[in-house]
Order: structure tokens, then C-alpha cells, then sequence
């Protein structure tokens, strides 16, 4: 029997950028291989709510003024949020309502990084042991937050408060200020900023999610799984300085660790697509063959990068912040920082010196290519128009330069 796999976080991107194109429920499910009661329950599951105001004008009731009870708190105790007709037929969510911007009801939508993240913690937290009770958490907080806006560090404030040391251990009120379920925030401790700390991006928000429908990276690895004989390109942007205006457009094929690059406006998508165009214009016919499969960056400058498909290629995108997603083009990057270290300006090079610093690059011998390099075995797949036509050419050994002074 097949086993049925859980929806993932590629699935739920799939999901808010089917809604945003205005795909059906059936269209949906079919993307997904899942069945239309999935998807239904997995948008009603994981929805992410905002409430509307407490008042009568948003009530479903419609109690008579002379019925309406007094508040308490500024809240109604009868109050029942008033429900959208959206709501029962798909998307079920305010997810491309027209209206959305003007309507003062509660709201309810489908976003793929929040309802990854409370299916995570659905999951998480009845396989969780709750040892403190809110009544006790409150009290560490308290505690805590006192001691630490007064400069004392966590170790001080827990080995000198024994009411501190009958909830928990230290180790648990350090996890707790980290986690966020404290009033008091991690950077406030003395000796926080000293020490390095690692960051979650997973949970970095795809920009206009709606290009990403059917090109996430776990699309592009079933592309892969049935396509073995696919030509594979992997793209990425060098960048010098924070300052610099121009940045290098790399096009890697991992197979043979071979790398070219144009000389582009940084962070500019229209940059990259015409930069691609001039590649197209360049190989002609041959465009499509060549350049199969695409799987590129989820940087600003790659936000056009979709419309290479009206070209006959294939385009996916890496998660954000997954570098491991496309290795071998990160990998290849080595070899440019040879000649431009980090941090030194790009904005004197032209595309002359782009393409002699890859000329070098790729006529250097790899012990992963079995003592070849990158340029023969291009030269021997995909003939000498193609070279000449990206602007590589094949370096003597012996005149290998990987140094600065190369583009001096």
C-alpha cells in the first residue's frame, strides 16, 4: 500500500498561490495529488484569524436595544461575530477578496508560512509533557522580568529567588525568554549580544507567492525524478559591496561544475530578464533544449525569472534561505572570490572582464571532473556555437590565473 504523505510547506505554498491565480478546488487537489476533502480541511485547519470589533454593528445576533445586555469590558457577552458568504465555498478564506481593504468584519486567511507553523505545533504540543501552568508561567514572568530590567543576569535572578527555583530550572527560564513566552526579550539579558545565536529563516515569507505555483522546490525535484535526462541550470547573484549599484548573474550546470555570469543591476528583476533574453536571442532555436530546467534563487532580482517558461524552459524556485537547494552554483562561487574577495566593489567591471574571469574559472582543472575542466566537457556536450555564443573560452593551463590582479 502506497503511504500517504502529510502536507508539507512547498504543498501549502501551492495552495495560497492556487487561490491567488483563481484556480478551482479540483484544479487545486489535482496540483497536489490529494484529494479536494484534504485541501478543504487543511485551509479551514490552519487558518489564520482576525478578529473584527466588539460591537453590536458586527454582531449576527441583532438584539433589540432594549434587549442588548450592559458590556463588560468594553465586551458584548452575547457577542457572535458575524460570518462572510465567502466563507462557505472555496477558497472559504478572504484570500482575493475585492473587498477585503474595505470591510470592517472579522477576516480569515490562508497563509502558507503561519499555517506551516501551526500544523507544526498542532502536531507538537499534545506529544509535549505541560509541566507549568499558565497560573505558574505568570509568575516566572514576573519574576524574571523584574530581575532582568534591574541588569541581573538569569543565573542570579533564579539561585536568588526560591519561589523561581519551585517551578523550574534554570535552564527552562532560559528557554522560555528565548522562545518569546515572556514579557521580557532575549536581547535585554546582559550578555546576550556577546555570543553568536542561530536564526530560523524558514519561516521567511514567499514575495507574490502566485509565481510560485507548481515551481516550488519540491516541484522541481519530481521534475527531476521524471525527467533523468534533463539539462539542469542553477541561478544565483555574486554581490561586492552593500553600496555597489551592479551585481554578477550566475548560471551554473552542477553536473560539470561549469559556471558563466553577466554583469547586471543588483536587485533588479527586469536586469535578469533581459539579460536572459539576450542568452535566448544568442542560442536561438536551440534556447529550450539547452536550458530544460531552471531552478533559481528567491531573491528580488529572480521575481520575473517565471517568464523564461513563455520560452519553452521549465523555471523553479529554492526555498528562501535554503542555499543547500542549489549547491553547486554557491559551490562555484568559491572560485570568483578568488579574484574578487568579498566586500570589493563590482561596479568597475564590464562584461569583457565577466567573461575572462569565467574563461579562467572553467579551464581550471577539477578532481571532481576526473582531471577535467568544466570547459571541456561543455565543449564536448554542447558543441563550440554554444560557447562562443555565452562568451567562454578555453584558457592553457599553464595561463590559469585565480588571483586579483586578473582583472587589474
Amino acid at each position: 500500500m502506497k503511504e500517504k504523505k502529510r502536507i508539507g510547506h512547498d504543498d501549502r505554498i501551492n495552495i495560497q498561490a492556487a487561490i491567488a491565480k483563481g484556480w478551482t478546488l479540483a484544479q487545486t487537489a489535482k496540483l497536489l495529488s490529494k484529494s479536494r476533502s484534504t485541501v478543504y480541511r487543511e485551509i479551514l485547519g490552519n487558518l489564520t484569524r482576525k478578529d473584527c470589533r466588539h460591537s453590536c454593528s458586527h454582531c449576527k445576533k441583532g438584539c433589540p436595544r432594549s434587549e442588548r445586555p450592559p458590556y463588560r469590558n468594553g465586551r458584548c457577552p452575547l457577542f457572535e461575530a458575524r460570518g462572510c458568504e465567502r466563507w462557505k465555498s472555496w477558497p472559504y478564506c478572504c484570500n482575493g477578496c475585492p473587498e477585503a481593504q474595505f470591510c470592517s468584519d472579522g477576516k480569515r486567511y490562508y497563509d502558507c508560512v503561519d499555517a506551516n507553523s501551526l500544523s507544526v505545533r498542532k502536531r507538537h504540543e499534545p506529544r509535549v509533557y505541560k509541566g507549568i501552568s499558565d497560573e505558574e508561567t505568570a509568575k516566572m514572568d514576573s519574576i524574571v522580568s523584574e530581575g532582568v530590567l534591574k541588569g541581573q543576569s538569569l543565573h542570579h535572578i533564579w539561585e536568588s529567588d526560591a519561589a523561581l527555583r519551585g517551578i523550574c530550572c534554570e535552564r527552562t527560564v532560559r528557554r522560555y525568554v528565548y522562545a518569546g513566552r515572556l514579557s521580557v526579550k532575549a536581547h535585554q539579558l546582559p550578555r546576550y549580544v556577546r555570543f553568536s545565536h542561530k536564526y530560523d529563516y524558514s519561516e521567511k515569507k514567499p514575495a507574490n507567492v502566485g509565481r510560485m505555483l507548481g515551481r516550488t522546490y519540491s516541484d522541481y525535484r519530481r521534475y527531476v525524478e521524471s525527467h533523468p535526462e534533463a539539462n539542469l541550470w542553477q541561478y544565483d547573484s555574486a554581490e561586492g559591496k552593500a553600496a555597489d549599484g551592479r551585481a554578477i548573474l550566475t548560471i551554473t550546470y552542477p553536473e560539470f561544475r561549469f559556471q558563466f555570469g553577466y554583469l547586471m543591476s543588483k536587485g533588479n528583476a527586469q536586469s535578469v530578464l533581459r539579460k536572459l533574453r539576450l542568452l535566448r536571442k544568442l542560442l536561438g532555436a536551440d534556447y529550450a533544449a539547452f536550458f530544460e530546467c531552471n531552478l533559481s534563487d528567491n531573491g528580488p532580482e529572480f521575481a520575473s525569472f517565471h517568464e523564461i517558461e513563455e520560452w519553452g524552459a521549465r523555471a523553479f524556485f529554492a526555498n528562501p534561505y535554503k542555499s543547500t537547494d542549489k549547491a553547486s552554483c554557491e559551490r562555484n562561487h568559491e572560485f570568483i572570490r578568488y579574484v574578487i574577495p568579498k566586500g570589493r566593489s563590482l561596479d568597475g567591471l564590464t562584461q569583457a572582464k565577466v567573461e575572462l574571469l569565467f574563461s579562467h574559472v572553467n579551464s581550471y582543472i577539477r578532481g571532481s571532473n576526473e582531471n577535467r575542466t568544466p570547459y571541456e566537457l561543455m565543449l564536448a556536450r554542447f558543441g563550440e556555437g554554444f560557447m562562443e555564443a555565452i562568451g567562454v573560452k578555453r584558457i592553457p593551463a599553464k595561463e590559469v590565473l585565480l588571483k586579483p590582479s586578473l582583472l587589474q
